[in-house]
């Protein structure tokens, strides 16, 4: 192969790249618009993903519950970053793992000062909108997986950041 065909190889390969870089930063980006909105506002998304849980089609409760179910079954036994301790990250990560459906999924991160509040958890891509899931839920004997129903005040969503990007290379 001449210098020709080595520079077509290596331009192909830099447009794939970046493709797939704009693709997963666009990603991102929809996470934190949606994931750090008002608290009225995610507090109305929550209520309505909540209510109209059991109407809708969408496969995404489905795939929560399914995942929430082996999130149960290895947390306890499984420290994704060798920390010597079975905590939030790896409860999210196993999640993250697990979710069928990559570009439905994201890690976020919440540290509020003024209630002491620092978690790591899961949005999940719910009929257009990012809804936080507590991906312990299971785990820990409670019915429902939603952020604000089991955190309640301590819960801000003004402080969720995407970390997606730092907690997934746990996922292997």
């Amino acid at each position: 192969m001449g210098h020709r065909g080595f520079a077509v190889i290596t331009v192909i390969f830099l447009i794939f790249a970046w493709f797939s870089w704009k693709d997963e930063k666009q990603k991102d980006e929809r996470l934190a618009s949606v994931s750090s909105s008002s608290p009225t506002t995610a507090s109305r998304s929550i209520t309505t993903a909540t209510t109209t849980r059991s109407n809708t089609n969408d496969s995404q409760h489905e795939n929560i519950e399914q995942t929430l179910r082996i999130v149960a079954q290895k947390w306890e036994t499984t420290d994704v970053n060798g920390d010597g301790k079975y905590n939030c990250i790896d409860a999210a990560v196993l999640f993250y793992k697990y979710y069928p459906d990559k570009s439905k999924v994201g890690i976020i991160i919440n540290v509020n000062p003024k209630t002491d509040f620092n978690h790591l958890f899961n949005a999940v891509l719910i009929n257009g909108r990012w809804i936080a899931i507590e991906p312990q839920a299971y785990a820990t004997n409670y019915k429902t997986y939603w952020m604000n129903d089991i955190w309640g005040n301590r819960y801000d969503n003004s402080y969720n950041r995407v970390a997606t990007q730092i907690y997934a290379r746990y996922a292997r």
